[in-house]
């Protein structure tokens, strides 16, 4: 059963008699900290939906799993405010418009960006996200919505254990917040999470979002809902499949990831310029 939130179903009841089911697997690489992630996650799923207007002759059955990345190791539990961070980070001027296009684009997909925010460590929301895509793999991609919303709407920090232990519970991955907060306090997951982390850089992803589509075709950014369509056709038309990294993998290849236009060879997720460009990195 695939993992859908909101208004958006595995099967959403408009498939016609005698359509074809296509079982998609999308894998993300994603850092709740990053806006273009929260926004590429939304295309995707808005996506999926026109994709079942379009070609209603086609049962399209996706199931998405995210998968861990950090941004900035070196971050820890301590927060800092945004603001200040940003700019350290670009210079005052590029940090304001920077932060000015990617609010407008969290506006165009319905979110409403905090105007403050707290920047720290996101180990522990990959760890949390990492248990119930184990766990409860039908709850992870609800939970990591809820996530990105307590980053880039409520403004609160990444690292704080009480907000993470209540969007937990609240999902039903823990039945009471005592259970949450003592996974938290806990090493469980740490080793799958970092395994992640060192895979993930190891076929070329060093920045975020990171789609990988059917374990072979792979795309790098918030590129839009149309564009997403467009893959999905193309995806489709193709149907192949190789071996793609997960949090559980021992191991992955260098050709596993590879971008649709050129498939079997390595893709990297940043380019120059990239926080304008859908990317975080």
């Amino acid at each position: 059963m695939s993992v859908i939130p909101g208004n958006i179903t595995a099967n959403n009841g408009n498939a016609v008699a005698g359509s074809s089911k296509v079982r998609m697997k999308i894998d993300v690489t994603s850092d709740i900290t990053c806006p273009f992630c929260l926004i590429g996650m939304k295309q995707l799923l808005a996506a999926i939906d026109k994709y079942r207007l379009l070609h209603p002759a086609i049962d399209l059955e996706p199931t998405i799993r995210l998968l861990p990345f950090q941004l900035n190791p070196a971050l820890s539990e301590v927060p800092q405010e945004k603001g200040p961070y940003l700019e350290k980070k670009f210079g005052k001027e590029k940090a304001v418009a920077i932060r000015g296009m990617v609010d407008d684009k969290l506006r165009a997909m319905g979110v409403k960006p905090t105007t403050g925010g707290l920047v720290s460590s996101t180990h522990l929301a990959h760890r949390l996200q990492t248990y119930t895509l184990l766990n409860h793999p039908d709850l992870q991609l609800p939970l990591a919505m809820s996530l990105f919303s307590l980053v880039h709407e409520a403004g609160l920090a990444p690292s704080d254990r009480s907000a993470l232990a209540s969007v937990a519970v609240q999902h039903g991955v823990f039945p009471s917040l005592e259970e949450a907060l003592r996974f938290l306090d806990s090493d469980e997951c740490d080793a799958e999470v970092k395994r992640a982390y060192t895979m993930a850089r190891r076929v070329g992803v060093t920045g975020v979002p990171f789609f990988v589509f059917q374990d072979r075709y792979a795309a790098s950014g918030a590129m839009g809902v149309d564009e997403f369509v467009k893959l999905f056709e193309e995806i489709i038309r193709r149907s192949e499949t190789i071996s793609s990294p997960s949090p559980t993998d021992s191991g992955v290849s260098q050709d596993s990831v590879s971008s649709p236009s050129t498939a079997g060879t390595p893709y990297s997720a940043t380019s120059a310029g990239a926080e304008t460009k859908g990317v975080c990195a």
